[in-house]
């Protein structure tokens, strides 16, 4: 599903040769802006530099990890946008060489585009940028330092749907207080933080107005203007909200389709499993997001009929119960194509030249 071209965030040209500029058009209003890398620095530090140079990835911006292949597949990884993991960039400088650094969970990803468990073949990379001010920019720099001295503390939690404040952790009893231990973490002054890496990236974020040395807790602003930060299940045809399930809807709402074309789609083509033969499906999808397709499956089915049933509300407050606050990798990308909370599409890197 491609993101509406109302969504997208202005940019001035390519500042480097090396990095192409295309914009592709779908259906409707939808479109891609594609930035085409060589195919040579595809899980090398060369792509790091060539984006630095371009001028097209800032510090801040949130990078999500992008399988076309997921397209025509399972209900579940159309729901997903076809977005695997997340992340978060900084422009930093090696002398006079400037390149372009991740901070992730697994914090072992982190690295100038080149950790070879999970660049060397990843085919594309969606960009969101969040509107932040230099000075934000520059807190984030602080905590990213703090984070990167003390690797050790940052540990990969594998259950993306149990958030760190449903664990049962003591002093984490609310999404903020997720943030907080995030920020003292990294100050030395708690052990260990654990967590998938969409929950990495969105606490991170959460720190933008934050100075680590007079850090008091008082200045955590979630990214998400939900009641708790986090996003739920559905929201009914998303009013002042759009919730976990709800990317593919946003984008055809932005995408300016009209009622009828929109619950077509959805119930048509992205909450429908199209391959179901696993040997199929191994071309296109890992084991794991296979196994999760398939544990979500009635799920998927359920969310068919609440949009074939026109969207009723006593349904989405049904469905939405069984939801805990949380955020996926595709939750940046699924309020960018709501138009909310100042997130914007910025493109897509391939490596096609």
């Amino acid at each position: 599903m491609m993101p509406p071209r109302q969504t997208w965030a202005p940019i001035d040209g390519s500042a480097d040769a090396n990095v192409v500029v295309t914009e592709h058009a779908g259906d409707g209003d939808l479109g891609f802006r594609v930035l085409h890398l060589r195919a040579s620095v595809k899980g090398t530090k060369q792509a790091a530099v060539d984006l630095a140079r371009s001028q097209l990835v800032q510090t801040g911006d949130i990078l999500l990890s992008f399988r076309p292949l997921w397209d025509r597949t399972l209900a579940y990884a159309h729901m997903q946008l076809g977005i695997s993991h997340s992340a978060i960039a900084f422009v930093v400088s090696d002398g006079n060489r400037r390149f372009v650094m991740t901070i992730e969970s697994p914090i072992s990803y982190s690295s100038p585009l080149n950790y070879p468990g999970h660049y060397a073949d990843l085919d594309a990379i969606h960009i969101v940028r969040p509107t932040l001010d230099e000075a934000q920019k520059r807190k984030l720099e602080k905590w990213a330092r703090l984070i990167m001295s003390n690797r050790g503390r940052f540990v990969f939690f594998t259950d993306y749907s149990k958030p760190m404040y449903k664990r049962g952790i003591p002093g984490i009893d609310t999404p903020k207080d997720q943030i907080r231990h995030l920020a003292e973490v990294a100050l030395g002054h708690a052990d260990k933080f654990e967590s998938y890496c969409s929950e990495f990236v969105w606490s991170l974020l959460g720190l933008r107005d934050c100075e680590p040395a007079a850090f008091d807790g008082a200045c955590i602003s979630p990214i998400f203007t939900t009641g708790d930060g986090m996003l739920t299940g559905v929201i009914p045809k998303i009013s002042g909200d759009a919730g976990l399930a709800q990317g593919p809807e946003a984008a055809l709402i932005g995408g300016k389709f009209a009622n009828a074309e929109r619950i077509a789609v959805l119930t048509g083509s992205v909450f429908v499993d199209v391959l179901t033969d696993e040997s199929q499906l191994a071309g296109h999808m890992s084991a794991g997001h296979i196994n999760v397709a398939k544990e979500n499956r009635q799920n998927m089915t359920i969310i068919n009929g609440y949009y074939a049933a026109g969207e009723p509300e006593p349904l989405a407050i049904e469905i939405n119960k069984d939801v805990v606050g949380n955020v996926s990798p595709t939750s940046f990308l699924i309020r960018s194509n709501a138009g909310m909370d100042g997130l914007r599409y910025v493109g897509t890197i391939v490596f096609d030249r």
